[in-house]
C-alpha cells in the first residue's frame, strides 16, 4: 500500500499531497497496538522473558497496578508479566517490542523446528498430519500480523511490516521498493558487478530499518556503484575506488556515452559523471578532519540510496558505454 492509498478523513482528503505519516505512538494508536501486544502475548507467555532481554526493558517488569483487588482472587488466566510489557512499556519502545515478537515468531526464526515427520516408512497420511501441524502452529501468527498491518495502515504510521513479515520497518513507495529489489536481482545476475548487489541490499537494510542507520547506508550505497563500476571503469585497478573511477571519467569524457538519441554523445555521460561525484562528496563522514565530522542524515542516506539504483542501472543494463579510442 502506499501512501497515498492510505485512508484520510474526509476533512483532509481535498488536500492533493500524501497524507503525513505519523513517526511517534501516541493517541489511538497507541491503545490498539497495546491490546494487539497484549493479545499476542497472551498466546505464547514464554517469549515475554526474551523481549523483555532483547529491549532491555526493566528486569522487575512487575507492577502494582496489576496487582490483584485486594481480598479477590486472580482468574485463572492471570498473567500480570504479560499485562505490564502490554500495558507499562513506554510508548516510544512499544515499536521494539513488537519487533522483537515478529522476530521470534517468524517462519524462519532462528531456534523455530517444523514437527518432525517420523521415519520411514511414513504413510501419506504421516505426512499430511504433520504438513497440517505445522500449518495450525503458524495460523495464529499469520492472522496477528495481518491484524497488526491493518492497525498500521489504518492509523497511517511510518512503520510497517518487513518483506519477511519477521520484523517492522519505515514505510516506503512499494514502487521504489520493487526497483530497488529488482536492481539487486539484476546485480546479482551480472558476476561483473561484483558484490554490488550485496551493498545494495545492505544500503537499503539500513536506511529504512525500523532504528535507520545513516552512515552504513550511505557508506553501503558508494560501494555498491564501486562494485557496478569496477569492470566497466578502472578494471586493471585493484585499489580503484568512486574518486579514482570519477577522475577516470572526466578525464576521458569524450569517450564515454549514454544510449539515449538516434546519436548518443558525451552530454548523457557527463550526468552520469555529476551523479557519481554527488554521491561521493555528499558522504561527509567518510573521513576525519581538522573540524568536526558530520554525520549523515536519513535522508541524506536514502537520498543516496536512492542515486545508488540509478547509477547501478547505467552499468548493469549497459547503459552507459566506452568506446574505443580514436585512431
Amino acid at each position: 500500500m502506499t501512501t497515498n492509498d492510505l485512508w484520510r478523513p474526509l476533512s483532509e482528503r481535498a488536500s492533493a499531497s500524501a497524507p503525513a505519516l505519523r513517526t511517534s505512538v501516541t493517541g489511538a494508536l497507541e491503545t490498539q497496538l497495546r491490546r494487539w501486544t497484549h493479545h499476542a502475548l497472551s498466546q505464547n507467555s514464554t517469549l515475554v522473558d526474551r523481549i523483555v532481554l532483547r529491549c532491555d526493558l526493566r528486569e522487575s517488569y512487575r507492577c502494582r497496578r496489576h496487582d490483584p483487588v485486594e481480598g479477590t482472587e486472580p482468574p485463572d488466566d492471570w498473567e500480570p508479566e504479560v499485562d505490564h510489557l502490554a500495558y507499562c512499556t513506554p510508548a516510544a519502545a512499544l515499536p521494539d517490542v513488537i519487533d522483537a515478537w515478529l522476530h521470534l515468531t517468524a517462519p524462519a526464526a532462528p531456534g523455530r523446528t517444523l514437527p518432525v515427520l517420523p521415519r520411514q516408512p511414513a504413510t501419506k497420511l504421516d505426512i499430511f498430519v504433520a504438513a497440517m501441524a505445522g500449518v495450525g502452529e503458524m495460523q495464529p501468527h499469520v492472522q496477528m500480523r495481518r491484524s497488526l498491518q491493518r492497525l498500521l495502515d489504518d492509523g497511517r504510521s511510518a512503520y510497517t511490516l518487513r518483506t519477511d513479515q519477521a520484523g517492522l520497518r519505515q514505510r516506503v513507495d512499494p514502487t521504489m521498493e520493487a526497483l530497488t529489489e529488482a536492481t539487486v536481482r539484476s546485480a546479482g545476475q551480472d558476476p561483473a558487478r561484483g558484490s554490488a548487489d550485496s551493498h545494495l541490499d545492505r544500503a537499503w537494510t539500513a536506511a529504512y530499518a525500523l532504528h535507520p542507520e545513516p552512515g552504513k547506508a550511505y557508506s553501503e550505497a558508494i560501494k555498491a556503484v564501486e562494485a557496478a563500476a569496477h569492470a566497466t571503469v578502472e578494471p586493471k585497478n585493484s585499489r580503484a575506488t568512486l574518486g579514482t573511477m570519477i577522475k577516470v571519467m572526466e578525464n576521458t569524457q569524450d569517450r564515454w556515452v549514454v544510449g539515449i538519441g538516434a546519436e548518443p554523445s558525451s552530454a548523457g555521460a557527463e550526468t552520469v559523471i555529476r551523479m557519481m561525484r554527488m554521491l561521493w562528496t555528499g558522504q561527509t563522514s567518510r573521513h576525519g578532519g581538522s573540524h568536526p565530522t558530520r554525520e549523515e542524515t536519513v535522508h541524506e542516506a536514502r537520498a543516496a540510496v536512492n542515486l545508488a539504483v540509478a547509477l547501478l542501472n547505467f552499468f548493469i543494463d549497459g547503459i552507459l558505454v566506452k568506446q574505443p579510442p580514436q585512431p
